[in-house]
């Protein structure tokens, strides 16, 4: 719910110029899902750019198995740790609409959805115990697809606390007509 309110954010926006890259890192020992969230042109989706670099990656750094499009819901299902990319792009009718709701159709077998509002792709990794996965690797692949190496490590980008709540009140009054969380 809250990516599909992002999503709704972006289309507001910035009409169809921006898609969004959305990556979790899933570890059944874990003690919470890891969520990054990147908006990209959109043109770097369609292109199909942002699947093949993920998959490229992957198999630069010769992980023992690859990415598969699949849609695996809130992930319970999955058996095993697992690193989940969500690609999503507006589409063209719903900024001419002015849909905001963005509920999902379900998922077909090559984990692509149709939502009200645009295309998302589904592509999952499973991560076992044999292979240390890094943490870093979804914003490492953006960082070079998008030519921004310099952030891919955030410890290299890091803002003051002044800057971060600065940004932070930013967002939250930008993003308040999409919070449902604000609601009555």
């Amino acid at each position: 719910r809250y990516r599909r309110a992002l999503h709704s954010f972006l289309i507001s926006q910035s009409g169809t110029k921006l898609g969004a890259v959305t990556w979790e890192v899933s570890r059944a020992a874990g003690i919470h899902t890891h969520w990054q969230f990147l908006p990209v042109p959109s043109d770097l989706i369609k292109r199909g750019l942002v699947e093949a670099a993920f998959k490229i990656e992957a198999e630069n750094e010769k992980y023992p198995v690859s990415f598969r499009n699949k849609d695996v819901g809130d992930g319970t299902g999955e058996k095993g740790d697992f690193f989940r990319v969500w690609v999503w792009v507006p589409g063209e009718e719903d900024v001419v609409n002015g849909r905001r709701d963005g509920e999902v159709k379900g998922a077909d077998d090559e984990g692509e959805v149709d939502e009200k509002r645009g295309k998302q792709k589904c592509l999952v990794v499973p991560l076992n115990a044999d292979f240390r996965f890094d943490l870093q690797f979804g914003r490492r692949v953006m960082g070079k697809l998008l030519g921004l190496e310099a952030r891919m490590n955030w410890r290299d980008c890091a803002q003051t606390d002044e800057e971060e709540t600065k940004d932070a009140e930013a967002f939250k009054e930008a993003f308040k007509k999409f919070d449902w969380t604000l609601e009555d």
